[in-house]
C-alpha cells in the first residue's frame, strides 16, 4: 500500500505542486515544508499498522552550540505526561493499591474538610473533579512557577481552593488534579513518582530515554527549549519542575512514545478492561477519558475514525500525540521551538496515511511577525488583511495571532499590542482567549471599563473561563 502514488499539494512561498513517490517521502516533504516556515524544530514519528514508517528530525537541539536535533533527542513533553500518569494510576488500580471510587481524603487525610475531600480518583483522572487549574492565580507565572516545592508544600498552594462545580457534574482541565493524583500514588506505594514511573512503565516497555526531569539533573541528549519571537528565537523562561509532578515533568523521545503506544495497544502493562475504560469518551465537548482526549479524527468531510490524543506545552517545548487504535497507527511530534501548528502538522501527516491530498498554506502569522519588525504594526495589519483574503496561499491561525498580541504585551509594547489585539477581536469574535487578551491589554493601558467589557465577552463565550471571572471580580469589587 505504501507504493501507491499520493498527490501532495504544497502551497509554498514560490508556489508549486509535487508528486510524492511514496508515503515516507510525502511525510518528509510535509515536515520539511513546516520547518522552512519556522513552524517546526524537533523530532517526528509516524507509525501505521504497528510499524514505524517515518522518522525525522529538524532544526537545532541547542542553538548556542548549533547542535542538531536527532530522532533520539530527548524533549520535555509537557502535558503529554498526563496519559503516562493516568496509565500509572490505572496500573496501581490493577495491583489493588488504588480504588477509582475512593476519595482524595481516603488517601490524603490532610484533605479532610477541604473542598476537594470527596473528589474520587476517577474524577481526578477525567478532569471532572472541579479542582481549579493553576491559572486562577494571576501571578502564577513566574512567581510560583519558579519556586521549588516539597510535595506537602505545593499541595498547600491549592488545597483550600473552592471547587468550580460539584465533582462529576462537569469537565474542567486541572493540572492541580493530576499533581494530586501523582502525590496519592507516592503515598500509597511509598515510592517517588519518578521511581514508580520508571519501574511500572519505562523499564517494562524499554523506554530507556524517558524520565522525570529536575533542573539540576544532567540529561545527556536533552534539547533546549526556545520561543520564536519577532524575527528570531529567545531562550525559554525557567520553571521549577517540582510543581509539575504528574502533570508535565517528563522528558521522552519519539521512539519511546511509540513504545508507550504499542504497550497500550498490546495490553503489555494494562489489562484490556482498564485500557478500554481509559479510552471511553468523557463529558462533551472535551470527551476526556483517563489521560486522553477521545474524539473522532475527521480525515474527509464525511469520514472519521476514533482517536486518542493529547497536547503538551511547557517552557519552549510543544508536544502532540494522536493514536488511531483501529489501525494501530500514531503520530507524535516533539518540538523545541514554540509556538507551532500542532493540529495542522499532525492532521497533514495522518491525511497521508489515509491517501488524502495535503494542502499546506503559508502561515499568515509568521509573515506578520517579520512585517512587524520591518514595517511596523499598523502596516503589518494592512498586509494581514491581504493575506486573510488570499485563502489559496495563506491560512490564519487564531491561537498564533493571539500569541503575537500576548508577546507584545509581555514586551510592554502596549500600543502595538492594542493594535494587534483589536484586529484579533474583529477577526475572531467567537474566541474567549482573544477577548481575554484584549482585556489584559486594556488593563495594562489603564482602560478599566474597556477591560471589564472584554472580560465579560470572554465569559459570554465560555461561562467556565475562571481566569476571566477572577479578573472581572477584582475589577468590579466594591461596585
Amino acid at each position: 500500500m505504501y507504493s501507491k502514488l499520493i498527490l501532495l499539494f504544497v502551497s509554498l512561498h514560490f508556489g508549486h505542486s509535487l508528486y510524492a513517490q511514496n508515503k515516507k517521502s510525502a511525510l518528509a516533504e510535509i515536515m520539511q515544508t513546516y520547518h522552512s516556515y519556522n513552524m517546526f524544530d524537533g523530532a517526528v514519528l509516524v507509525a501505521d499498522q504497528g510499524k514505524i514508517i517515518y522518522e525525522g528530525a529538524f532544526g537545532p537541539a541547542n542553538r548556542e552550540w548549533n547542535i542538531p536535533n536527532k530522532t533520539d533527542t530527548k524533549f520535555m513533553i509537557g502535558s503529554v505526561s498526563k496519559p503516562l500518569t493516568a496509565t500509572l494510576a490505572l496500573i496501581q488500580a490493577q495491583k489493588g493499591l488504588l480504588s477509582l471510587d475512593k476519595t482524595v481524603e481516603d488517601y490524603l487525610p490532610e484533605f479532610k474538610n477541604k473542598p476537594a475531600a470527596k473528589v474520587t480518583i476517577r474524577q481526578l483522572l477525567n478532569h471532572t473533579s472541579g479542582i481549579p487549574n493553576y491559572d486562577i492565580i494571576k501571578d502564577f507565572f513566574p512567581r510560583i512557577s519558579r519556586q521549588n516545592f516539597t510535595r506537602q508544600d505545593y499541595i498547600k498552594v491549592f488545597m483550600d481552593s473552592a471547587l468550580l462545580f460539584t465533582p462529576g457534574s462537569q469537565y474542567a482541565y486541572s493540572s492541580w488534579g493530576y499533581f494530586t493524583l501523582g502525590y496519592i500514588m507516592e503515598r500509597v506505594t511509598n515510592k517517588s513518582y519518578d521511581k514508580l514511573m520508571s519501574e511500572d512503565i519505562f523499564e517494562r516497555l524499554k523506554m530507556t530515554n524517558s524520565g522525570s526531569y529536575y533542573h539540576m539533573q544532567i540529561v545527556p541528549g536533552r534539547a533546549t527549549g526556545y520561543d520564536y519571537s519577532f524575527g528570531g528565537f529567545t531562550s525559554s523562561d525557567f520553571r521549577d519542575q517540582s510543581n509539575t509532578m504528574g502533570t508535565g515533568d517528563i522528558y521522552s523521545t519519539v521512539e519511546d512514545l511509540f513504545k508507550f503506544h504499542m504497550g497500550l495497544a498490546n495490553n503489555t502493562i494494562l489489562n484490556k478492561e482498564l485500557t478500554d475504560e481509559m479510552f471511553m469518551p468523557g463529558i462533551p465537548p472535551a470527551k476526556y477519558g483517563y489521560g486522553w482526549f477521545n474524539k473522532q479524527f475527521k480525515y474527509t468531510p464525511t469520514d472519521s475514525i476514533a482517536s486518542n490524543f493529547h497536547l503538551g506545552m511547557t517552557e519552549g517545548f510543544i508536544s502532540f500525540i494522536r493514536r488511531i487504535p483501529s489501525t494501530n497507527s500514531m503520530v507524535v511530534i516533539l518540538c523545541n521551538s514554540s509556538p507551532t501548528d500542532f493540529f495542522g502538522i499532525t492532521n497533514s501527516l495522518f491525511n497521508v496515511l489515509y491517501n488524502q491530498p495535503v494542502h499546506i498554506k503559508q502561515p499568515a502569522h509568521k509573515k506578520v511577525e517579520t512585517d512587524i519588525q520591518a514595517l511596523g504594526v499598523s502596516k503589518a495589519m494592512e498586509e494581514f488583511q491581504k493575506m486573510k483574503a488570499d485563502t489559496a496561499h495563506y491560512y490564519v491561525d487564531w491561537i498564533s495571532m493571539n500569541f503575537i498580541a500576548e508577546q507584545l504585551l509581555g514586551l510592554k509594547r502596549l500600543k502595538d499590542a492594542e493594535i494587534i489585539a483589536e484586529n484579533n477581536v474583529a477577526t475572531f469574535p467567537d474566541k474567549d482567549l482573544i477577548m481575554a487578551t484584549m482585556a489584559n491589554v486594556y488593563l495594562a493601558l489603564n482602560k478599566k471599563e474597556e477591560a471589564i467589557k472584554f472580560y465579560k465577552r470572554a465569559l459570554e463565550i465560555s461561562p467556565g473561563f475562571e481566569e476571566a471571572r477572577n479578573r472581572l471580580k477584582e475589577l468590579t469589587a466594591g461596585q
